[in-house]
């Protein structure tokens, strides 16, 4: 098993040099010959799915980092070039605005380089939907489904970004096109396409405890996942419909005091109901209801 994954990750990294220099190769004709248009606009749309080809030359074994967020960090890389270009760093580091790096930074700040790098963003995500055709731990719009959930539902997401990477070292999975970690807590929470679910027993774990644990787990999963699907509906307005009504219900003492009291279910909440029933749908699997 082990070789057929090095076998894998090998063929990948032999696909991203190849992408790598190909674009590499546009990118230098561009610089040497285009003008207008094609220089100034495809040739930024080109420099992001350049950057993610040449680090997924390194990272080429598929994982929650590679295919889901390394994309949307080398978007970010652009907009952190346009930052430079504000501040005129190519005069300040003396690079030749003619250059490969001169072409890459660009001359001046322009919200059009923006944009580009956005549908750049976009290319990324059409070429992991077609890999997805010879790949089989994931299905072909989920990358399309998660650039979704970096635009639309952007705030969110950054939200989820933070939390994902302050619990690194924690589990963290593919689960139907979105990204999962098992953090130490024993509640669920979903921010865009981060979602986390209570900690699992240990591997190799099979008491009757541990059987129950899981399946509370995957429960919890499948409740947050529905939450994903209400973020790419909602988008900016995630937050206020979904987000505050379910931190608030979840976390008041009021109302924790009020389910208790009363034996309200915490899926009685619109939001929470909503999240299950949706989930159970998606997936075909069992959500928390209680």
């Amino acid at each position: 098993m082990q070789k057929v994954r090095d076998t894998d990750t090998l063929k990948n990294r032999i696909r991203y040099i190849i992408l790598f220099i190909l674009l590499l190769g546009v990118e230098i004709l561009i610089a040497i010959f285009a003008k207008g248009f094609v220089r100034g606009f495809i040739g930024d749309v080109i420099v992001i799915p350049t950057l993610y080809f040449l680090i997924r030359i390194v990272f080429a074994k598929d994982s929650v980092f590679s295919v889901y967020v390394l994309p949307f960090l080398c978007y970010y890389a652009g907009i952190a070039a346009e930052i430079l270009q504000a501040i005129h760093i190519n005069e300040i580091l003396g690079i030749n605005e003619n250059s490969v790096l001169g072409i890459m930074i660009g001359r001046a700040f322009d919200f059009g380089d923006i944009a580009a790098y956005f549908i750049g963003m976009y290319v990324i995500g059409l070429f992991l939907a077609a890999e997805s055709i010879v790949k089989t731990n994931r299905k072909w719009w989920y990358p399309l489904g998660i650039i979704i959930h970096w635009t639309w539902g952007n705030i969110q997401t950054v939200g989820g970004l933070v939390l994902y990477l302050w619990y690194i070292k924690s589990p963290h999975y593919y689960y139907k096109g979105v990204v999962r970690t098992a953090w130490p807590r024993n509640s669920g929470i979903s921010l865009g396409m981060f979602i986390f679910t209570p900690w699992e027993p240990k591997a190799g774990d099979e008491s009757k405890k541990a059987k129950e644990r899981r399946e509370y787990c995957e429960e919890v999963a499948v409740h947050e996942y529905g939450h994903t699907i209400q973020a790419l509906l909602l988008g900016p307005l995630y937050i206020f419909v979904i987000g505050i009504p379910s931190l608030l219900w979840g976390n008041v003492p009021a109302f924790i005091k009020l389910r208790i009291e009363k034996k309200i279910p915490y899926t009685w909440l619109y939001c929470e109901k909503w999240a299950s029933y949706w989930g159970e749908k998606v997936t075909k699997e069992k959500a928390i209801w209680n």
